[in-house]
């Protein structure tokens, strides 16, 4: 019988040391964790601000309400424009969705201000109450086709 040769120490294999990055990768996604409700946030504003609110059916009728109010032209001139979105608050449950909005509108006789609030249910959309502030300071109720008493630049003497 053959006996093996004896184990020397070069003839013995160890493997080599393993790294360990857990604190490293647990860090990492501990930071993805925490930073996915602030990107997730962000991604709906950016989409929003840069296409959502073209789809928005409240916004939609806003749009077509400039477009076609004669009280809006009035204060703002013909083809008065939505320019941008400065706020807006939105609810939703089944079934409805509560919108209100501050717009910017621009036309030939200067710039004004829209706050309107709106819902869509399963009927469709349909405006609430719209607001228009105009380039002078007036405030005009679009939907009652009326100005608003407070806030002329005029003013207007009483005592006689």
């Amino acid at each position: 019988m053959v006996m093996p040769a004896p184990a020397t120490a070069s003839s013995h294999y160890a493997p080599p040391a393993r790294r360990r990055n857990g604190c490293l990768w647990g860090c990492l996604i501990a930071m993805l964790l925490l930073a996915t409700p602030f990107l997730l946030a962000g991604g709906y504003g950016a989409w929003f601000l840069w296409d959502g609110y073209k789809r928005d059916p409240v916004l939609r009728l806003v749009g077509e309400l400039v477009r076609e109010d004669g009280m809006a032209q009035q204060v703002l001139g013909d083809g008065a424009v939505i320019t941008g979105v400065d706020g807006n608050y939105f609810s939703w449950m089944p079934g409805r969705a509560d919108n209100a909005y501050v717009v910017t509108l621009e036309g030939p006789k200067g710039e004004g201000q829209l706050v309107v609030s709106g819902h869509t249910a399963l009927g469709g959309a349909k405006i609430d109450s719209a607001i228009l502030t105009g380039p002078d300071g007036q405030r005009y109720d679009l939907l009652k086709r009326q100005r608003l008493p407070g806030n002329d630049s005029r003013v207007i003497d009483n005592s006689i």
